[in-house]
């Protein structure tokens, strides 16, 4: 009994654990892509807590490269903490984060962040040395605001009507600004990537290393999500890209398509971003709402808020622990963070 790292046999406990904590069940396939199939090496990172032969707590890592002031550091973003309810107020949830600190050290980790659930985040900051770095802001831009309307309104037939003939009228492609630049649709991340990674890797003192492994992993290779990658090109140099997604969310009395912006990164040329937010908004233009996260005094949010997006507010908190004297990442102006840089998107 007691707390360990994770061996392969322990996949059915885990996921039966994940079933009895959120009352749903877990594909086989998104589990092994979330944890076994990580191109960085020292994922799987997952400690378990054993009781009478039984998993009764679990605590895991995605272990990703970062530029840390430019250089290639190891981080490890928070996912899936979980006590089975039988055995909730027995200090299980404090021990595996203390074990985590631990171990998370000896593995060569210099931070940890997360974007923690309400009552997760309190009893971090309460019983950990964790920091609260700052809230994410969450801009949206309202393509169909009849959808919004009939969702909420118990007889929406005449408003569904409407907001069809809207998106008609409104949802056509616009000219993105003359750039010369040239659009493709990316199916499989190349050396460029992680080329252009490495050359941002100045641009903000903390952001996760975007290399091809990563990007192919995280978005060609997701079990369950359809992601759209765009590629800027001048000439056959890469210069950036976005990464798009739909979901249907479910309103009072309807749905609704939402087009998220995952993740984005380009070169420091307004113009560059411009042509990719166009490319963004042309993909998703059928859909009634965009999102998308931005941090305050970026090129991402003035190019949002040029664009029209406004600032809805900001529903997650930035939780760090670093775990190596004077690592930056305390505050979130340290941070270019996007949508993709945590499990939930």
């Amino acid at each position: 009994m007691g707390i360990r790292f994770y061996q392969p046999a322990d996949q059915a406990g885990i996921q039966q654990l994940f079933t009895r904590v959120f009352g749903k069940q877990r594909a086989d396939s998104y589990w092994e892509w979330k944890y076994l199939h990580h191109p960085n090496p020292v994922n799987p990172w997952i400690l378990v807590y054993e009781k009478n032969n039984r998993i009764a707590g679990h605590i895991a890592l995605w272990v990703s490269e970062a530029y840390i002031e430019g250089k290639i550091q190891l981080v490890g973003l928070r996912v899936d903490t979980m006590v089975d309810p039988q055995d909730r107020g027995e200090g299980i949830y404090q021990q595996l984060n203390q074990a985590m600190f631990i171990e998370a050290t000896k593995s060569g980790i210099k931070l940890l962040y997360g974007f923690p659930a309400p009552k997760a985040r309190d009893l971090l900051l309460k019983h950990t040395p964790a920091r609260e770095a700052g809230w994410m802001s969450r801009y949206v831009y309202i393509q169909n605001p009849f959808a919004l309307a009939a969702g909420m309104t118990k007889f929406n037939l005449p408003v569904k009507r409407l907001g069809s003939l809207y998106k008609k009228i409104t949802n056509r492609s616009k000219r993105s600004p003359a750039s010369g630049l040239r659009l493709e649709t990316v199916t499989a991340c190349d050396q460029q990537f992680t080329d252009l990674a490495d050359r941002l890797s100045a641009t903000w003192p903390l952001m996760l290393r975007r290399n091809l492994s990563y990007l192919n992993w995280r978005y060609h290779q997701h079990p369950e999500n359809d992601y759209v990658m765009i590629a800027a090109y001048n000439e056959n140099t890469l210069v950036g890209y976005v990464v798009v997604k739909k979901e249907r969310k479910r309103l009072k009395y309807a749905s609704m398509e939402v087009g998220l912006i995952v993740d984005w990164l380009a070169i420091e040329d307004r113009t560059v971003w411009q042509v990719l937010l166009q490319a963004a908004r042309d993909h998703l233009r059928h859909c009634d709402l965009l999102q998308s996260w931005a941090l305050p005094e970026t090129v991402a949010a003035s190019i949002l808020a040029s664009a029209g997006f406004k600032k809805k507010d900001r529903p997650l908190a930035l939780v760090v622990h670093s775990l190596q004297s004077g690592t930056v990442g305390s505050s979130l102006d340290d941070w270019y963070l996007v949508m993709g840089d945590v499990d939930s998107f």
